[in-house]
């Protein structure tokens, strides 16, 4: 029997008298607007849950008022996964897992870190320092995302092309059932054969099959030298060439391989203030950033580096214009704030038409001309500001309008048939429409549209099986 719903909150106040309950209107339209600004939604409160079985309770009492349960870290998502449903057919409570910080460990010996799920990526990755070791996954919005969002969305960032991305990282972790009961496994075993893997079921899943608690990740012997590469080429069919050669002489050392285009670049130059490195007798080269890492001293890895790269110079039909080598850690930095900058400076300029796609790296080449050609067949006056983690097939492919024309009319005008271009093509080459971001409330449609109905109808299955009464994260992935 389903208890009323305004009944939720004082049962949970009786039950957890030190839960931490906000139902001020500022707090809750806050929490339930998504860091794009597109959604903006309702819940009857926050809750700030401090361990798993104050969430164990929680659920159960959700459960049983008939509410249902939006799950959020640092609410950094791109699509709307971590805010309520608009017009949902059953009120929401928004838990927040950012009071989620009781467990933070390393196991040296076993290569380890098991922590909560309300940590911050970027404090996992300084316990992990302090302790001597390297936590490899990396995001621009580091100092805001939480392990358990990270987990939730299966986070790639800048490193996946030497770490791989959060599933490959995590050897397991804990979560909250629909039933509100405790389930996973947090032993950090490498070698387990023993049932289903529910880690890979919740991993990805946007909070849809479970809440994350805690999680036991991989971590790495801290390199002990880097080397930062700015390279200059002609178009994204030179970054392709130069990546592979790269790969084939230095493949245990580059752990970072970012191509951007000159337009994203020259956003965050007037933005920002920030100048990559220039070349005069080629001013429309596009941008690479490469980073290499190794366990050996920095004379050795600076010298291999140094050595390739001249050789790749020498080959014109590569087409690398030119390459600078970071000097310093400053330089190196300053180069990165450059590429971590890019999205903020898209914000900056105004709204536009984003999307999130991968295929196999031979393949962005063709991807790339082939729906800039369908675009500009369109006779749509667009700026491209594209660039992404090209080491792994990942490209954030966005679209701007011309410079002084209003975003908010260019997007009502031309975002639909951009997407259509865009995601067509993106699957004519074999790739995937979302690749690091996730699909959310945004794409739930276009989900459906493009999954081949018998592995959609297993979707289906596994959230019939896992939440029956459609408590957790209802309206976001399946429809």
């Amino acid at each position: 029997m389903t208890l009323p719903t305004e009944q939720l909150l004082p049962a949970l106040r009786n039950v957890l008298p030190t839960l931490k309950i906000d139902t001020a209107h500022d707090s809750i339209e806050q929490a339930c607007t998504d860091w794009r600004k597109r959604y903006r939604t309702d819940a009857l409160g926050v809750v700030f849950p401090e361990n798993t079985d104050q969430i164990t309770a929680i659920v159960r009492l959700c459960k049983a008022h008939g509410v249902a349960i939006t799950t959020q870290g640092g609410n950094t998502g791109l699509v709307g996964g971590a805010v309520p449903v608009l017009h949902a057919d059953r009120p929401h409570l928004l838990l927040s897992t950012r009071k989620l910080r009781d467990t933070l460990k390393v196991d040296k010996a076993n290569l380890t870190i098991t922590a909560s799920a309300g940590f911050a990526l970027q404090e996992i990755q300084q316990a992990a320092d302090q302790a001597g070791y390297l936590f490899p996954l990396s995001l621009a919005s580091e100092g805001s995302c939480t392990l358990g969002g990270n987990l939730a969305s299966n986070a790639g960032g800048v490193a996946v092309l030497r770490y791989g991305n959060a599933r490959e990282l995590c050897l397991g972790l804990e979560f909250v059932s629909a039933a509100g009961e405790r389930c996973g496994d947090l032993r950090g075993l490498r070698k387990n054969n023993t049932g289903y893997d529910l880690r890979h079921l919740l991993i990805g899943s946007e909070g849809t099959l479970g809440i994350i608690t805690q999680a036991c990740m991989k971590i790495f012997p801290k390199p002990k030298a880097s080397a930062v590469a700015w390279m200059h080429v002609k178009d994204i069919h030179a970054a392709v060439r130069v990546l592979e050669v790269l790969q084939s002489q230095l493949f245990s050392e580059i752990s970072s391989y970012e191509w951007m285009n000159t337009i994203a670049v020259g956003l965050v130059k007037n933005h920002f203030g920030y100048q990559a490195p220039k070349t005069l007798e080629h001013p429309d080269v596009e941008h690479v950033l490469v980073q290499f890492d190794s366990l050996d001293t920095a004379e050795a890895l600076n010298g291999r580096v140094e050595s390739v790269l001249e050789s790749l110079l020498r080959n014109p039909s590569l087409g690398l214009v030119n390459v600078f080598l970071a000097q310093n850690l400053s330089e190196s930095k300053s180069w990165w704030q450059i590429r971590e900058s890019i999205s903020e400076a898209q914000a900056r300029e105004g709204l536009n038409v984003k999307h999130d796609v991968a295929c196999a790296v031979s393949r962005l080449p063709e991807f790339h001309d082939k729906a800039l050609a369908e675009l500009r067949a369109l006779a749509l006056n667009i700026r491209p500001v594209l660039f992404g983690h090209l080491g792994d097939g990942n490209l954030h492919y966005n679209v701007s309008g011309p410079v002084n024309t209003p975003s908010q009319s260019f997007l009502e005008d031309h975002q639909e048939v951009i997407s259509q271009v865009v995601y067509k093509v993106i699957q004519e080459v074999g790739g995937t429409v979302s690749a690091e971001h996730g699909i959310g409330q945004l794409k739930a449609d276009l989900l459906k549209e493009i999954t081949p109905p018998a592995n959609y109808g297993l979707f289906k299955a596994v959230k019939q099986a896992m939440d029956p009464d459609g408590l957790l994260n209802p309206g976001k992935m399946l429809l």
